[in-house]
């Protein structure tokens, strides 16, 4: 029957991931023993586990520190970020093509239809600068939130204002309030995110 200690230096010499260094001599003494072949096996069969248990307890943190994938949670948050940045790119495109929609307000100004003018307006309150420039400005970062959102309050004294120019009826100071609105809403726009117009933007064909 084999001793104690031979079980161990084949469980050893079978697993050098155990740091134990086993000697040819000690080794040499275990093989030439009588040791039944259905005892060797068994010894061979422990020596196999134990360098498995080893192995297995070493693996995770050596998978940690070369993990070449992406786990599922990662994977989502990613798609998380890529479809809000979409999101937001679509909004300052918007807000692009709408400022240069400000001439409308010059239009019913100069026709005298300030019941229109009043209604586009609060349009503009209640949508474009609700839905699309607050919208965007929560979703800016360090300075540039700051600055979007003290825009965003002088694109509604913009709106205000026009409001009350066409319920007094004042349609020769339609046009500078506009261009006012119109460059607020041009400042605004200038605080996208640059990787906004990397990942989504159309280059120079």
């Amino acid at each position: 029957m084999p001793s104690f200690v031979s079980a161990t230096l084949f469980a050893l010499a079978a697993c050098p991931a155990a740091g134990v260094r086993v000697s040819r001599p000690a080794l040499a003494h275990v093989r030439a023993s009588s040791v039944p072949q259905s005892r060797r096996e068994a010894v061979r069969g422990a020596a196999l586990a134990a360098a498995a248990a080893l192995v297995g307890a070493s693996a995770p943190a050596f998978a940690e520190k070369s993990k070449g994938y992406m786990t599922m949670d990662e994977y989502n948050k990613l798609k998380a970020r890529e479809a809000k940045d979409q999101r937001l790119y679509g909004q300052f495109e918007a807000l692009r093509t709408r400022a240069s929609q400000t001439s409308e307000f010059n239009k019913l100004a100069e026709s005298g239809d300030f019941s229109k003018l009043s209604e586009l307006s609060r349009g503009w309150e209640a949508t474009i600068r609700k839905e699309l420039l607050e919208a965007a400005a929560k979703e800016l970062e360090g300075e540039a939130k700051q600055k979007g959102q003290d825009i965003n309050k002088l694109v509604l004294a913009d709106l205000k204002g026009i409001d009350k120019l066409a319920k007094a009826g004042a349609g020769d100071e339609v046009p500078a309030a506009s261009a006012s609105l119109r460059q607020h809403v041009l400042d605004f726009v200038a605080l996208e995110p640059q990787r906004l117009q990397d990942t989504f933007g159309v280059g120079d064909l």
